[in-house]
């Protein structure tokens, strides 16, 4: 057997945090890519720190790393963080940047509207938003599809209906929800970011007498595995993690080769049907 010391390129795969099933699932396709490509991965988290994800991107670069793909938190690039045309993929989310970073992503506002009007057809008036965690302040693009639903069907938004976490602990969700509904705000469905928040809202729901979806119609983001094993079985939007990041590993390796890529390539989500908005 012939024995090689041929090192294998390496290439940096930053997320948020590795406890999101969306994020660590977008992470490990984008490895087993690289890895039949000829790549080493390397998956850093952030921990939804703005200057950890920083840390990691510089590191990276001065260790060598051929290329990045990152799910960032940040609201800017500071232009001084990486060498010019250094080559780099946002996956999922796009800081502002005097250079021209490739996205791939899915139309967030766009998926936003389509849940919200599926609610709106449902019945529902009072609409609850957890649009998830941003570790730099922005407004988020779910934000914008579902007050555009809202306003397209005579409903004026109303910030009380947009929880923001603060992205300290897991059980911040339920809290908040809880903490919410025990005030007697009237809500009748909840669209979280994730399927964990999801899992999250059911608990704080039947900890104040209501049920899903009786009381309250439930819709999350990711469409984890874990959707479908709830009771009742969640409504889900599918990001399509898998073809997300083939797309996003092909857009680095065509950067790293010199080669010319779209600007932005959109990745679209489905409306997966269950129980929780029968």
């Amino acid at each position: 057997m012939r024995v090689t010391n041929e090192k294998r390129p390496t290439v940096g795969i930053v997320i948020p945090t590795v406890d999101n099933s969306f994020f660590s699932n977008l992470a490990d396709s984008a490895a087993r890519c690289l890895s039949e490509k000829g790549y080493t991965a390397l998956i850093l988290s952030s921990l939804n720190s703005a200057e950890r994800e920083k840390e990691h991107l510089k590191s990276l670069t001065e260790l060598g790393a051929k290329g990045i793909l990152c799910v960032s938190g940040l609201s800017a690039l500071p232009e001084e963080l990486l060498p010019a045309d250094y080559p780099l993929v946002w996956v999922d989310r796009n800081p502002a940047s005097e250079q021209k970073i490739p996205l791939v992503a899915n139309d967030d506002r766009a998926a936003m509207q389509m849940a919200t009007e599926y609610l709106i057809a449902q019945g529902c008036r009072n609409i609850l938003l957890m649009p998830g965690y941003l570790v730099e302040t922005r407004l988020s693009p779910r934000v914008i599809g579902y007050e555009e639903a809202l306003r397209e069907h005579g409903i004026e938004p109303n910030p009380a209906y947009i929880l923001n976490r603060a992205g300290k602990k897991p059980s911040e969700t339920e809290e908040l929800v809880r903490d919410l509904m025990g005030q007697g705000v009237p809500v009748d469905a909840i669209i979280t970011s994730s399927d964990r928040a999801a899992f999250g809202v059911i608990t704080a729901l039947h900890r104040v007498g209501l049920y899903v979806p009786e009381d309250v119609k439930l819709i999350s983001f990711d469409n984890s595995p874990y959707s479908t094993l709830a009771s009742p079985a969640i409504t889900a939007l599918d990001r399509n993690p898998h073809l997300l990041a083939e797309t996003a590993v092909r857009c680095l390796l065509d950067r790293i080769a010199g080669k010319p890529v779209e600007n932005e390539t959109i990745i679209p989500v489905s409306l997966c049907r269950r129980d929780s908005t029968r």
